[in-house]
């Protein structure tokens, strides 16, 4: 599959799930501020990647390899990313521009940063053989 058949494989699961005519959609579209989606439409969405790719997208995977990344210390303290797991997500989701992700972001707040790119990533990640099995 090449990235552009996954780029409106995903675009084409965003306009089903929000159900609105989107005429232009980028890669660096955030889910929440520029498309409008909540985070039920989240949900729909991972539903509708799997189905469109065969794949299992984990909504918690950034989260579990960031945990895994940082071992036995803490990623989250007082409801907030630490640094060491802000640093983290910034190498699992470079599609993030720079200051965006900062070190005492309250754990809610995570998902406003999901670009198109985010899931894209996501699921290529998923269609990958070794994490098939």
């Amino acid at each position: 599959m090449t990235d552009h058949e996954l780029f409106e494989g995903v675009c084409e699961c965003i306009r089903q799930t929000l159900e609105k005519e989107l005429p232009e959609i980028n890669e660096s579209d955030r889910l929440i501020a520029d498309l409008g989606a909540d985070s039920l439409d989240f949900l729909d969405l991972i539903f509708r990647l799997e189905e469109r790719f065969s794949v299992r997208v984990n909504p918690r995977y950034l989260e579990r390899r960031t945990q895994e990344a940082l071992g036995d210390a803490p990623m989250i303290v007082n409801e907030c990313y630490t640094e060491a797991a802000i640093a983290e997500f910034k190498k699992a989701m470079p599609e993030v521009p720079e200051g965006e992700l900062v070190p005492d972001m309250p754990v809610n707040h995570l998902p406003a940063s999901f670009r198109v790119k985010t899931f894209m990533n996501l699921v290529a990640y998923m269609r990958e053989p070794e994490q098939a099995a």
